[in-house]
């Protein structure tokens, strides 16, 4: 399973025309081996603007911030036998960003047969919300 978020920054091209950045988006796509079901562009005033690929085998996000020169993109895939750098290339290079930030996010694989189920018990923040039993005393 594949979660990336790149962080494109220092971008020449951070205001790309949707349909560059949508054709971009279809070649990564293609590179990826995996299958768009639906595109959404979504633009934002006075500019910049996110597009949403839903995959079969996931998503694919892209959000421009021309004001800053920067673009973060977000993929989601269970094709895990294509390196996302690789295969987001043609975003990139539209772009044209001077400095690119990828973050690898470790998912639980619900193929792995448990769903992602546990035996352990509940630990952290999150799970306090669901069960305030757990739940640290404020401090005061």
């Amino acid at each position: 399973m594949i979660c990336a978020a790149l962080d494109l920054l220092d971008c020449a091209h951070p205001d790309p025309a949707p349909d560059d950045l949508v054709a971009a988006m279809r070649a990564s796509v293609d590179l990826l081996g995996v299958h768009a079901l639906a595109e959404l562009s979504v633009p934002f005033v006075p500019h910049g603007h996110t597009v949403v690929m839903v995959l079969a085998e996931s998503h694919l996000t892209v959000s421009t911030w021309p004001e800053y020169r920067m673009v973060q993109i977000d993929l989601v895939t269970c094709r895990a036998d294509t390196d996302p750098q690789k295969a987001l290339r043609p975003v990139v290079e539209l772009l044209d960003a001077g400095d690119v930030r990828v973050q690898r996010v470790q998912r639980v694989d619900p193929r792995l047969g448990n769903g992602g189920t546990s035996d352990r018990p509940r630990t952290g923040v999150l799970n306090t919300l669901h069960d305030p039993v757990g739940a640290v005393p404020p401090r005061g």
